[in-house]
């Protein structure tokens, strides 16, 4: 038989099965990460011989597996840290719109380099919502998050702006010919959406990334309805990616 230490055993004991799980595979990512590849089927194309030496990518993934702060899976992490390191060759800052608890923001501090980084975000849950447009969300949901414990989980990154409260207004003091290199969107509801296209997409820079989360995603209709009108006049091809997102390159 194995001889486990007692701390291990309490360790175990003292975790619901959901927690633990989370514990297993945070320690898997971290220190097995081709057995974690393995254990999400990703085979070797990907994971063994791409991710595996993503050791700061998969260092805050496995911070945000196990802390369960994070909304988005791996695909989706990985698509958004990959832009952010390709966006560094271009001039601008970057931006989120939907924080909720900072865990899309954590990868965005990670991979911007020595860019700046602006968050907006209500921190108190979602606005007034159209049960016509926008599925299964409410006014209200999202609200356990707060902007105190946000700034906490990123002070140790620095150039990140906080803009609380509800957005374009969270944007009127920041300076109107300010451009952007990549915007992550994550708003879910259609007339936010239609809010952050209007604002960031004549202010991101040639070859600059809009990024926007649950396009793909049918049970959050607003945000794909938001995107396919704003951009039906636009020169650019909206691409969509796995899992739910999409991405513009501004041309």
């Amino acid at each position: 038989m194995f001889n486990i230490p007692q701390a291990a055993r309490d360790w175990v004991r003292a975790a619901k099965p959901a927690v633990l799980r989370a514990r297993v595979v945070a320690r898997m990512i971290r220190h097995h990460p081709q057995l974690y590849f393995r254990y999400k089927k990703m085979g070797t194309h990907t994971g063994e011989h791409r991710l595996k030496d993503e050791a700061a990518f998969l260092s805050i993934h496995s911070r945000l597996v196990e802390s369960g702060e994070g909304i988005s899976g791996l695909r989706e992490r990985y698509n958004l840290w990959m832009l952010a390191r390709g966006a560094e060759r271009l001039s601008g800052d970057l931006a989120e719109v939907g924080v909720y608890r900072g865990g899309s923001a954590m990868l965005l501090a990670e991979a911007k380099g020595t860019s700046r980084l602006h968050l907006f975000d209500t921190f108190e849950g979602m606005p007034q919502t159209d049960s016509v447009h926008d599925g299964r969300f409410s006014a209200g949901m999202f609200s356990d998050t707060g902007l105190e414990a946000v700034r906490a989980r990123l002070a140790p990154w620095s150039k990140v702006d906080f803009h609380p409260g509800f957005f374009p207004d969270s944007a009127k003091d920041i300076d109107p010919t300010l451009q952007f290199k990549l915007t992550n969107i994550d708003v879910d509801i259609r007339s936010s959406t239609l809010a952050c296209l209007a604002y960031f997409y004549p202010r991101t820079v040639r070859g600059g990334f809009l990024v926007i989360h649950d396009y793909n995603d049918c049970g959050v209709p607003g945000a794909k309805a938001a995107v396919d009108e704003f951009m039906r006049d636009k020169p650019e091809i909206v691409l969509q990616l796995w899992d739910t997102q999409a991405l513009i390159v501004k041309a």
